[in-house]
Order: C-alpha cells, then sequence, then structure tokens
C-alpha cells in the first residue's frame, strides 16, 4: 500500500473448577452479580463510581487490545504485520488466529479513534496498524485457501488464518460472508477519515490516484476495496455459515453489514468516476434492503430472528451486533440520513429485540438472578450471552452449559447509548405499536400510549434519562466480572460469574471501548 504515513514501531508494554463454589475470599472485582444492580435507580455514590472505573478500564481496554494486534504486540510476536489475533491462547481454547471479521472490527474501533483526532498521539500509534492490516488484507485476499481462489472471488468468503497470513486448511464452518463487508466497510472509513486529514493529497497526485491499492475501478477488481465490494454485490444472495460459525443459512448479521458495505461503496465508486459499479453496488443495496432484511422480521414473536429457517427462537446478540457494526454512528444523529439507517439501533425492530434478549437472558443465567419482585426492572442490566440455545462454555459444546459474553454485554449498552443519543438529536420520541413493549419497559409505564412525545415532556426526560442508566447497570456488569487487572476473556460463567473461555478476548476489548465511546457521545 502507498505508505500514507511512516511506519513506526508500536510498543506496548481461570480455570473451571468454580462452577458450583464461591470462595468467600475473592477480591470486589470477582465477586458475582449482586442485587444492588437490579434496582431501578444507582445511587451516585455507584455512579461515581462506574464513571471513575469506566474512565480508568477504558486506558486498559485499549492497552490490552493493542497488544494483541501486530506491529508491535506483545502478545502477537511471530505475527504479520497488520494481523490481529483473536486471543493470545493456544491452547484449550487456542483463538490464536486471524479472524477476517474479528479483525476488521477491531481496525474498524482504532479507526474511529484515529478520525475523532488523526494528530493525537494514539493516532499516532494506531495509523501505522490500520495501514499494516490493509496491506494484509490485500494479501490474504489473493491467497488460495479452502473457501476458493481469487480468480473467481470465492476465496474472499474464507473467514479466518494463520498469524503469519497463510491459509488455515482444517476443517471449519465455510464460507462466512460477513467478512469482506465488514473488512471494506472499515477501510472505506478509513480512506474517508484520512482523506479529510490529508485532503492535499488530491491536489499533489497529478491525476495519478493516491489510493489505487484500496479502490481502483479497473476489472477484475484486484484493489481490496473494490475486490470486496464485488464479493458483497455477487454472493449476497448465497447462504453462509453465521458470525458464531456454527449455522449454514441466511443471517440478520451478515445481511445488515452486507447492506451497509453495499451502500458506502456505491457512494466511494461514485467519487472515483466508477459510475457504473456505483449504480450496481445501488441496486443490490435496494434489492438487498427490500427482499431479504424484511424477511427476517417474526411478527409471531415480536422480535428479529437471527437465522431464516432455524429451529431456534432466532434471538441473537448477533442481532445487536448487526445493528452497530450495519449502520454509521451518524445515523443516530443526522435525522436527514434515516433513509440509509435501516435496523439502526434505536429502530423498533431492535429494542423489542434487545428487550425481548434481556428478559430471557435473566432468566435463562443463574448469575442473572434478582432478588425480590419488589426489586425487579425489567430493563435492569444482566449478562448477555450469544443466543438462548447457546452450549458453548468456552472450550466444549455441551447443551445448557453457554455463558454470558463480555462483548454480547456491552454491545446492548450501546444500542442503548445509541438509542439515546438519537432522542437528544431529533427532540422527539415516537412510540408505535412495533415498539411499544420496549418503551413500556424503559418508561416503566404499562398504560403508555403510542404517539410522539417532544422534548420537555414527561416521558421523553424520563425515557432519555432511563437510557443512560440502563446502559449503565449494563456496564456495571461487566465491572463485577472482570479480574484486578481489568483483564476481560470471552465469557464468564453462568453460575459463578468467573471468566472463561479465551482469555483477553480482542473482541471483548474492542465492544467495550466502542460501548464507552457511545456514552460519551450520549452526555
Amino acid at each position: 500500500m502507498l505508505p500514507l504515513v511512516p511506519i513506526v514501531t508500536v510498543a506496548y508494554l481461570a480455570l473451571y473448577t468454580f462452577a458450583f463454589s464461591i470462595p468467600s475470599n475473592l477480591r470486589p472485582s470477582q465477586r458475582p452479580l449482586g442485587a444492588s444492580l437490579q434496582v431501578e435507580k444507582i445511587d451516585l455514590g455507584a455512579q461515581s463510581s462506574l464513571v471513575s472505573w469506566l474512565e480508568h478500564e477504558e486506558k486498559i481496554a485499549l492497552d490490552k487490545l493493542l497488544q494483541n494486534v501486530a506491529p508491535g504486540g506483545v502478545n502477537a510476536p511471530d505475527a504479520a504485520p497488520g494481523t490481529v489475533i483473536a486471543s493470545p491462547s493456544k491452547t484449550h481454547p487456542n483463538y490464536y488466529y486471524q479472524w477476517v471479521r474479528d479483525a476488521a472490527i477491531t481496525v474498524g474501533t482504532l479507526v474511529e479513534l484515529y478520525r475523532e483526532d488523526s494528530s493525537s498521539y494514539v493516532s499516532s500509534k494506531v495509523v501505522p496498524i490500520i495501514e499494516a492490516y490493509a496491506g494484509l488484507s490485500n494479501k490474504i485476499q489473493h491467497t488460495h485457501n479452502p473457501s476458493g481462489s481469487f480468480d473467481d472471488l470465492s476465496g474472499l468468503g474464507e473467514p479466518k488464518f494463520m498469524v503469519d497470513g497463510t491459509p488455515f486448511t482444517e476443517n471449519w464452518g465455510r464460507p462466512q460472508r460477513d467478512g469482506p463487508p465488514l473488512r471494506a466497510i472499515t477501510l472505506m472509513q478509513y480512506l474517508s477519515a484520512y482523506n479529510i486529514s490529508h485532503s492535499e493529497l488530491w491536489n499533489t497526485a497529478n491525476g495519478v490516484n493516491p489510493f489505487a491499492d484500496l479502490y481502483d475501478s479497473r476489472l477484475p477488481a484486484n484493489s481490496t476495496i473494490k475486490a470486496d465490494l464485488e464479493y458483497v454485490s455477487h454472493f449476497w444472495r448465497e447462504s453462509g455459515f453465521d458470525l458464531w460459525e456454527e449455522v449454514n443459512g441466511l443471517h440478520f448479521f451478515t445481511a445488515i453489514v452486507q447492506l451497509r458495505a453495499l451502500r458506502e461503496g456505491s457512494k466511494l465508486a461514485s467519487s472515483f468516476g466508477d459510475h457504473g459499479a456505483a449504480r450496481f453496488y445501488y441496486d443490490q443495496a435496494s434489492e438487498l434492503e427490500k427482499t431479504l432484511l424484511p424477511r427476517f422480521w417474526d411478527s409471531n414473536k415480536g422480535h428479529i430472528i437471527e437465522t431464516l429457517d432455524s429451529p431456534r427462537s432466532g434471538l441473537d446478540c448477533g442481532i445487536l451486533l448487526g445493528s452497530i457494526h450495519g449502520t454509521t454512528p451518524e445515523c443516530s444523529t443526522d435525522p436527514s440520513s434515516a433513509s440509509q439507517c435501516s435496523h439502526a439501533p434505536y429502530s423498533d425492530e431492535i429494542l423489542v429485540t434487545l428487550y425481548a434478549m434481556v428478559r430471557d437472558q435473566r432468566l435463562r443465567f443463574p448469575i442473572n438472578a434478582i432478588p425480590s419482585q419488589e426489586a425487579f426492572d425489567p430493563l435492569a442490566g444482566v449478562g448477555i450471552g450469544r443466543y438462548p440455545e447457546d452450549g458453548y462454555n468456552g472450550y466444549e459444546t455441551i447443551a445448557e452449559t453457554g455463558n454470558p459474553w463480555f462483548l454480547c454485554t456491552s454491545s446492548t449498552s450501546e444500542v442503548l447509548y445509541r438509542t439515546r443519543l438519537h432522542l437528544l438529536a431529533t427532540n422527539s420520541l415516537k412510540v408505535t405499536e412495533r415498539g411499544l413493549p420496549f418503551w413500556k419497559a424503559l418508561t416503566l409505564r404499562d398504560n403508555l400510549q403510542t404517539g410522539t412525545y417532544a422534548k420537555g415532556d414527561p416521558i421523553f426526560i424520563k425515557a432519555v434519562e432511563r437510557l443512560q442508566s440502563v446502559g449503565d447497570s449494563f456496564l456495571a456488569v461487566l465491572k463485577t466480572h472482570v479480574d484486578g487487572e481489568g483483564a476481560m476473556s470471552e465469557q464468564f460463567h453462568r453460575v459463578s460469574g468467573f471468566m472463561e473461555g479465551a482469555r483477553d478476548l480482542t473482541w471483548s476489548y474492542g465492544a467495550f471501548l466502542q460501548a464507552v465511546r457511545a456514552r460519551k457521545a450520549a452526555n
């Protein structure tokens, strides 16, 4: 890739035996979730404590995330530059690989840090990582693998690679079709942010495209973003494995990130004068939105389902993740972009699905138990797992042993914060029949009526306040289950609350950072 800035070197300096017993000498940060988090109001002392912890944990999370990224990450010393390891864990379980999905989402988090302040010290550290990631992405795109080859683009559906960039050849759930759109989104966001901070490049390029390695209109596609967009536009109708790598089919998470990639790709193609592709990507996005996305709403269940024609209930953390990664943060603040924000976090469909998920998870995991009906708050923070039927406990799959996940719990809070931001930006709360169950639970008013509540209305004020406090209550759950050093694994145990599964999961840290960023934006 054309060096946009000089590459610099970045330097950054729980066993399964407690399932049914809780030692009395645990550190406070490792104690199981207590009843104090289940009541409606969080006292000011607890609120102050949470804010202080968030400020401290934010620094820890960023540092631990960067430790899992090459170049410079101490946990990835033998990884090719641009690699994002899922976890340093190499045994029981082995997550020492680069997943295309996880890497794209993680680097997307770094892109947002760069976008916020391109001249900051943090940006000077993350830009070389983003640049290396872009270069490695092009390399692995061209790497023949079990999913296929680059010649017909089928190989872009390969879900994970070895940390040196070579293919992973063992049996796996493949192809997975969410990687290419997520990678395209991350690189398009970086291209946009970099162009804003370096607009002079276009004036000094003498007619030469300074970003040709990222986007070039020529076919067959050879540039990274162009290849991913071609893959998405031609394969979105095809089935593949879900983001949890377990079920083959058509999935909400995959569809919504494909839609975003095609929409943003259409605009990018137009800006590069690739008007034929711009129209094609736009048409594919329109067809996907009209013919596929509506199928995920189940009117009988009253919520979105993650996978079509699946025997599962359909509730899935992937739906919340899809609303986050399948729409831009601007969707929450710019009313004029509403037509481009299908299934945004504040949408009725997402919010009632979140409510259904919280109700299920509260009853499913003993760690989420409430002490009495007097303290009951239908939306109070609980540990959120992947989906109700999950049997993966971090090490093996056994029925009814699934646990809450850090990244799912963080993402629940992010949806609530981004909804709060939307209300503050529009100065209006519109309650429809579809969204009514969520808003009743949020405002604690069983007699709430449909209608529009303007800024200043007691209902609007209550909703805004509760979106903040309820969002905070989910982050407070994380505060309870991290260890004394602020580390986050993949999961925490459904009974004991101890961390389980792969240690220092990169996505756990990234999801937490995104939630904290959303909280700041909504304040």
